[in-house]
């Protein structure tokens, strides 16, 4: 059996659904499928709560193995360059093998059957909406920082996924929250998925993605790339409902001269205990009675409610703006949820106080 197809784009593909694959006892399971069917060569990598397809041209015979160790056969493929050609021998037996021939140069890797091989889930006929991939990535990248990495097998999805309802998609650890509005785009159905599948849509560059709903998997497709990813949990959080409805303080702050002066603070932060920030009046210092050190960053507005907060939460969510200017904060009380948003932007972020038991404990 015999396919011909281009060296650079199937070294490139290799490559990329290769970045999937986590370890496994199971040698088949590190593998990327490799498929030729009716003139295109289809990679298929996956941990087995994501697969990535990534497809090109070929032409030649129809047939499919699976490439074990495949982080070796992109080291080799980088060489090849024009037309490549792949060769697969002893088709009946269960461990065939393939050559990879371009020009003067040539390498045989051992391969398993395509059967051995878990595909990813069959596409379901169900809720669908076209969107930019590039947008869609842009969007998930400014929020994707407000979750907690699984642990295991325990984890909740509502903390350690992101989030799609309605105009915005959207974070939550139980800590801070961070949030991006489209008014123009409405997803029919929520949902919540793997930031981590959601990292490939770079893949797709800039062209519209076709998003299915399924009841446990969701998929995103272009021409040439596919992921599938899991449908964690059915119902996002209730984002909305959390944010307070007024706020007798509103004022402004740079979000660089901000990160410096906590940067300052972490320098006075022990290291196995973690202490609370207080913010009043543009004055920073810790909660405890015997911190000695504080600084203080400029505010345009009033502020005279004490609020304290974790700074690595208060870090990431000034980091969402750090490109801009000024950033509002926005308090409604001490042991309210303190919102940062900028001008001119449809995106916004939320970080949980902490109460305070020190020196400012009332």
């Amino acid at each position: 059996m015999r396919a011909i197809l281009d060296a650079k784009a199937f070294s490139e593909a290799l490559s990329n659904v290769s970045k999937v694959i986590q370890k496994s006892a199971i040698p088949v399971l590190e593998g990327v499928l490799v498929r030729f069917k009716d003139g295109r060569c289809s990679l298929t990598g996956a941990d087995f709560t994501a697969w990535l397809t990534v497809s090109l041209p070929a032409r030649g015979e129809d047939f499919a193995f699976v490439l074990p160790k495949p982080l070796a056969a992109v080291k080799v493929c980088r060489y090849f360059m024009g037309e490549l050609a792949l060769e697969m021998h002893d088709v009946k037996s269960e461990y065939p093998a393939v050559t990879l021939t371009s020009g003067h140069r040539s390498g045989t890797f051992d391969a398993f059957q395509e059967k051995n091989y878990a595909p990813p889930p069959p596409l379901e006929e169900t809720v669908s909406f076209t969107v930019n991939a590039a947008a869609l990535l842009k969007r998930i990248e400014r929020v994707k920082y407000a979750v907690q990495e699984p642990k295991n097998y325990s984890y909740q999805a509502e903390r350690t996924c992101v989030q799609f309802s309605g105009n915005d998609v959207f974070c939550v650890d139980g800590h801070r929250a961070a949030c991006d509005t489209d008014p123009a785009l409405t997803v029919p159905r929520p949902f919540l998925t793997w930031g981590n599948a959601l990292s490939h849509l770079k893949l797709m560059g800039g062209g519209e993605a076709t998003i299915r709903i399924g009841t446990k998997h969701i998929w995103i497709t272009t021409d040439a790339v596919t992921i599938c990813t899991r449908r964690e949990g059915f119902e996002p959080f209730r984002l909305r409902s959390a944010v307070p409805e007024s706020f007798p303080e509103e004022f402004f702050v740079s979000p660089k001269e901000f990160l410096q002066e906590l940067e300052y603070l972490e320098g006075f932060q022990p290291r196995k205990h973690r202490r609370t920030v207080c913010f009043c009046g543009g004055q920073l210092f810790f909660d405890k009675a015997e911190s000695t050190c504080s600084t203080s960053v400029n505010i345009e507005g009033e502020s005279k409610i004490t609020v304290g907060f974790d700074q690595r939460f208060m870090k990431d969510a000034l980091r969402q703006f750090k490109d801009e200017p000024r950033v509002r904060m926005k308090i409604s009380g001490e042991i309210s949820p303190i919102i940062l948003e900028a001008e001119g932007r449809n995106d916004f972020a939320m970080v949980l106080p902490v109460r305070l038991s020190g020196r400012m404990a009332a």
